[in-house]
């Protein structure tokens, strides 16, 4: 996707970056306090604290003027009331958990738009395990980043990947849910087999395994790559799986302004995600700086940059803007389907070029 060689003509120092970070967090916190609860101006993007935002905060900090307000929510299952009443227009989220809410009726009108990010998800493991069937018995913790993940994103995908190893998540496996600091404790205290985590926490939790610490593990961990699991979608790259994506409601798509308004964060999603893509250790910083302060509000804590930066670095996390087509959209709509294990129609999907 990207090319690292690529002409930054608008490439800002640190410095520079930074304070303009500062000044759009500023200003987006003013008009939040001043409208309360009502439907402010430019594109209402609800987000839980997930790695699905990190081009967003980036293409905010490069551009104040962005016709976009960030929503942020603890757990997807907060963004249905900010849709009842108008305040979100779009969610940065999972594409089977968008799909999920508008197959149950929660957000009926939600449909995918943009698929954002295609690598990231991880099943960190103590030593020895290999695979599910290794996990059968033991304490496997699937974590949320606030609550306790149970339903969420990361519960959806580790039972469909156990499942597509012939392993029965609820008869065979022992599972706990956690918020992901309290699992990671789990796991480096050596009372957890293996805990299910998106990158960039995947990529900590291994490396922290492998410092020599009093508290480290007897051996370290390993990262079992989700991705793999999943295999027999011809349109989707190796070892890439359509994780996430901006979902909008119908409404959006039927009103000219917030259309135009939506294709405007789109490219500028994208550019940040080629960017923070081509140069994590420029781009990070600000991204890390800015995380903060949308997401303590909800219990989030801290960014990493360093940790962000070698995620992408090694290729743990992977961004990709990309409108679906009907070819990609088939096996998407198979895949999304084999996760929620029901059917998912093909107006869930908005096909464009």
């Amino acid at each position: 996707m990207v090319d690292g060689a690529r002409d930054f003509t608008t490439r800002l120092d640190r410095r520079r970056l930074l304070a303009i970070s500062v000044a759009a967090s500023a200003t987006a916190y003013a008009g939040t306090a001043v409208a309360g609860h009502r439907p402010g101006p430019g594109l209402g993007i609800a987000t839980a604290p997930n790695p699905h935002v990190f081009p967003l905060i980036l293409a905010m900090s490069l551009d104040p003027s962005l016709p976009v307000r960030l929503l942020p929510i603890a757990e997807s299952r907060d963004a249905d009331a900010l849709f009842a009443s108008g305040e979100a227009d779009a969610m940065l989220a999972m594409t089977y958990v968008s799909a999920q809410k508008r197959l149950a009726g929660a957000v009926p009108d939600l449909r995918l738009h943009t698929l954002t990010t295609w690598r990231g998800f991880f099943q960190v493991a103590a030593g020895g395990v290999r695979g599910f069937q290794d996990l059968k018995g033991l304490t496997t913790i699937v974590s949320g980043p606030v609550g306790s993940g149970r339903g969420g994103g990361g519960d959806l995908i580790f039972q469909a990947a156990a499942r597509r190893q012939g392993v029965d998540p609820v008869t065979d496996l022992q599972v706990e849910y956690l918020p992901i600091k309290a699992g990671m404790q789990r796991m480096m205290s050596g009372r957890a087999a293996a805990i299910t985590v998106p990158s960039p926490g995947s990529t900590g939790l291994v490396s922290r395994s492998r410092t020599p610490l009093a508290a480290a593990p007897a051996a370290p961990f390993t990262a079992l790559d989700l991705q793999t699991i999943f295999s027999g979608f011809a349109a989707f790259p190796v070892d890439q799986l359509p994780l996430g994506g901006l979902h909008v409601s119908d409404r959006v798509l039927g009103v000219s302004e917030k259309r135009r308004q939506l294709e405007v964060v789109v490219e500028a999603y994208r550019d940040a995600a080629e960017r923070l893509t081509a140069d994590p250790a420029l781009y990070a910083p600000v991204v890390a700086a800015d995380y903060g302060r949308h997401f303590d509000r909800v219990g989030a804590g801290g960014l990493s940059a360093p940790l962000l930066a070698r995620s992408l670095h090694s290729g743990d996390l992977v961004y990709r803007a990309e409108r679906p087509n009907p070819a990609l959209g088939r096996d998407l709509r198979a895949w999304v389907g084999e996760v929620l294990d029901r059917p998912v129609g093909a107006d869930f999907v908005v096909e464009g070029g």
